[in-house]
């Protein structure tokens, strides 16, 4: 499943409350922001490119930028509070916020409030606006269980970036056959230890791109990738940019930033 990246900027646009007349339709439209919604009371329907979504009481949404959204279905007076915001988007990790989920609005009411309170105060800064935005993203994220057994793996993995990995190695150590270790992952992370261990890898090939100068290739091999091609297709698959340019992109924002 899609979601945020919790690991990149989040970026606060605007936020408020909204309560939807009954018999009252979605806004048709293509938003260039991603919005996230939070339905306390009521439903909200809409049509987002083609598929029909609802979002009920004690349930968040978030419509992502460049998606059409229509009004086809009446809502049932729906009261939510909606916030605009720009952030990355990639598949579900551990460090990814799902698309959908549910809330609890008795424990987010006040930062709610004070969410739209705060947006519509023209003389407070964006600093605080975007600090109500990551106070209700880190209540909507909830990370695996510490003590499960998937979250045992996934700690034992993260120890071991660098060292070849095989499915043998997980079913040595927790003494489980393959199928079922693919399928606690499959539960707890949606993906296949393979792939969550080449996220870890491919995060921490980011992180050392991003503060050293060490070339691709001793990069790709220090973070465990068995050559610079296997690491090159990974890594254009989740960012949509070859690593050369990724890092060069990152070298322009810092220079951008100092200037």
């Amino acid at each position: 499943m899609l979601g945020v990246d919790l690991n990149r900027p989040v970026f606060f646009r605007f936020s408020s409350l909204r309560f939807f007349r009954a018999g009252e339709h979605h806004i048709d439209r293509v938003c260039e922001d991603d919005v996230l919604l939070l339905v306390y009371e009521g439903v909200l329907r809409f049509d987002e490119d083609g598929v029909s979504r609802e979002v009920g009481p004690g349930e968040y949404y978030i419509q992502r930028h460049g998606l059409t959204q229509r009004g086809i279905e009446p809502s049932d007076a729906p009261k939510y509070l909606y916030i605009h915001f720009s952030a990355e988007w990639r598949e579900e990790a551990p460090s990814v916020l799902p698309f959908r989920g549910s809330f609890d609005y008795a424990g987010l009411r006040q930062t709610l409030e004070e969410t739209d309170r705060i947006s519509h105060d023209g003389e407070a800064p964006l600093l605080l606006k975007t600090a109500k935005l990551y106070e209700i993203l880190s209540a909507l994220y909830s990370p695996p269980p510490a003590d499960s057994v998937a979250g045992k793996m996934a700690r034992f993995l993260a120890g071991r970036c660098a060292e070849p990995f095989s499915l043998d190695l997980l079913c040595r150590e927790f003494h489980f056959c393959k199928n079922h270790v693919i399928h606690l992952f499959q539960k707890e992370f949606g993906m296949t230890p393979v792939r969550y261990m080449n996220l870890l890898r491919l995060k921490e090939a980011e992180y050392r791109m991003e503060v050293t100068s060490d070339s691709l290739e001793s990069i790709a091999l220090r973070c465990g990738f068995p050559s610079y091609s296997h690491f090159y297709k990974l890594f254009l698959r989740k960012n949509g940019l070859s690593p050369e340019a990724w890092r060069e992109e990152r070298r322009i924002g810092k220079r951008t930033l100092r200037e």
